[in-house]
């Protein structure tokens, strides 16, 4: 299996990741890809949290603030040697700096999907929490999401945590366009599969 930190993804600049629009019984959830000032710009938008990260063009994250339904905002910085969380109740530093925004891990694992990297194991930062999670993924298959072929992609926690953590399902169209998720906030697809 690959190891993959954002030192690799820093190697080249990527394609700007697509954006999404997918469906479920728990409503909407959007992903919205744009570049600006030299920056990639993420909105992402679901029943359980809003969020607004900035990235380089290489995908390194920069800054991500996530609001709750409750209007309770959780901010992340990164800088070269550290994550720092500050939650409403506290702030949380790590000492690391090759962990990845869990609230936009959708969009990093298609663009890692685009170039053939399926098998990866990355640390991602959970804003619900500030804690730093060791996550893994794996190729499930090719398969059809509607009229359009998809590659299934099945994300985990690592270790014990593998056995109590949730699963996260991602199927993603050739150009990492995400055509339908299952997780812990519900099934989400594309209308027409893509």
């Amino acid at each position: 299996m690959t190891t993959l930190f954002i030192a690799l993804l820093s190697q080249a600049a990527l394609a700007l990741p697509p954006s999404s629009t997918l469906t479920g019984e728990n409503g909407t959830l959007l992903w919205e890809v744009r570049e600006e000032g030299g920056q990639v710009h993420i909105h992402g938008k679901c029943y359980k949290w809003d969020i607004d990260h900035t990235a380089a063009p290489d995908l390194s994250p920069i800054h991500t603030v996530r609001t709750n339904p409750d209007g309770s905002r959780v901010t992340v910085d990164w800088n070269p040697d550290a994550v720092v969380v500050t939650l409403p109740e506290k702030q949380r530093r790590h000492e690391q700096a090759d962990v990845w925004d869990g609230d936009t891990l959708d969009i990093r694992l298609g663009e890692n999907v685009v170039h053939g990297r399926t098998e990866l194991v990355f640390s991602v930062v959970d804003t619900g929490s500030g804690k730093i999670y060791r996550m893994d993924s794996k190729k499930v298959g090719d398969e059809q999401c509607g009229t359009a072929p998809c590659t299934h992609v099945l994300v985990q926690l690592t270790g014990m945590l593998r056995w109590v953590g949730p699963s996260f399902n991602y199927w993603y169209d050739a150009q990492g366009k995400l055509l339908r998720f299952e997780g812990p906030v519900g099934d989400f697809s594309v209308p027409d599969g893509g």
